[in-house]
Parts: structure tokens; sequence; C-alpha cells
């Protein structure tokens, strides 16, 4: 099953392409990836859980980073087993770059076997496209959260004291509105009784 498409994303070439061999990064993009760990020169075990209609279940494999050529090109290779059957994919990914960003460009081969294979081509095609969607969706998002600026500390605060204390021990005082009109009727009564007793004796 070939799969090929373009997606633009808004970063540097140099970004992106560490976006995309960082495999922190790449376990929040894969689809599904619950575990990604280390066990070679760009090579790493994966856990991944992927269901396609009512085949669903995960896959232990590897993920592969090959030829890479930065910051241009790389090959991303894909391979895992478990109950619902078997998965192995294959990709070429060219990054180029654009006014807005850089595109990057894919085309590779997936190949599918076991219960998962009965769902049908026409389904297998359609997943196929929208697993590609999710991974470069989250990508995005991934570049998004890197280009944020820090948050800035509140105006006023200083090291090793809480900006709720600041706030506390530097506001001005708020009288209540309500407070200060009983306590004015409460004096008023007060002299206008100790006036009658005055007058009554």
């Amino acid at each position: 099953m070939k799969v090929s498409g373009t997606y633009l994303l808004k970063a540097s070439r140099e970004r992106v392409w560490q976006l995309l061999t960082d495999p922190a990064c790449l376990k929040a993009c894969l689809p599904g990836c619950e575990s990604l760990e280390a066990s070679g020169p760009d090579q790493y075990q994966a856990v991944l859980t992927v269901g396609i209609a009512a085949v669903k279940g995960k896959y232990t494999g590897t993920v592969i980073l090959s030829e890479k050529q930065p910051p241009r090109h790389f090959t991303l290779q894909v391979e895992g087993k478990g109950s619902p059957g078997f998965m192995k994919g294959i990709g070429v990914l060219e990054l180029a770059e654009e006014a807005d960003g850089t595109k990057v460009m894919y085309q590779g081969d997936v190949q599918v076997g076991g219960p998962i294979a009965g769902v049908g081509q026409r389904l297998l095609d359609g997943v196929s496209k929208m697993l590609v969607g999710q991974f470069f969706t989250a990508a995005s998002a991934q570049l998004e959260a890197m280009a944020s600026p820090p948050t800035p500390n509140p105006r006023g605060s200083a090291e090793g004291v809480a900006p709720s204390t600041l706030l506390l021990t530097t506001a001005p005082v708020q009288i209540s509105p309500w407070r200060t009109l009983l306590r004015f009727l409460w004096t008023q009564g007060k002299e206008r009784l100790r006036h009658w007793f005055t007058r009554s004796a």
C-alpha cells in the first residue's frame, strides 16, 4: 500500500529536522505510541496501540531512522507485531524551505498482515492517510509549543517570594463601603442617644 503527500509546517527547516528526528517528539507525534526507548544509534523499541474498525490491539516493534542527510532528508521505518497481526512501514521524508515554513514531502509503503488485513483495502487506505495526518498535526502542535515564549514573572515579583505573597503585602487595603456606612450610622445613633439622655436629665 503506497502513501505519499506533502505537509507544510510553520517553522524553519532546521527546527523541523530537530523535531522529526528527536525521540521524545517522535513519541508524542506517532499515533498510539505508548513508549519509545533507545536500543541503538537511531533505533528504538516501541509499543503502539492502533485500531482499524473492530480490529484493535497493541503492537511491539522497532522505529529506525536511517539515511539521514541533515536537515533535508531521512528515512523512517516502523515495524510491529501483536494480536491484530503485523504491520511494516517505510517512508522517505524530504524537507524543503518555503517562504512561510518548511514543506515536508513524504512517500512510502505500508504492509499489514493477519486479522487487521481483513478489514479491506479501501479502509486501510483511509486509515493510513488519517494516521499520517495525525502525525503531522501533532508535529505542528509540538512546533508551536517550542516557539511559545516562557511566561514572564508577574511585575514586582522577587526571587524566592511567591507572587501571591507579594500581592498580599503590597496591595492597598480595600475598605468595604457597607462597613463604612454601618460605622457612620452607629456613631450617629450613639450621639443621638447621648443627646437625648442629657436633655432628659
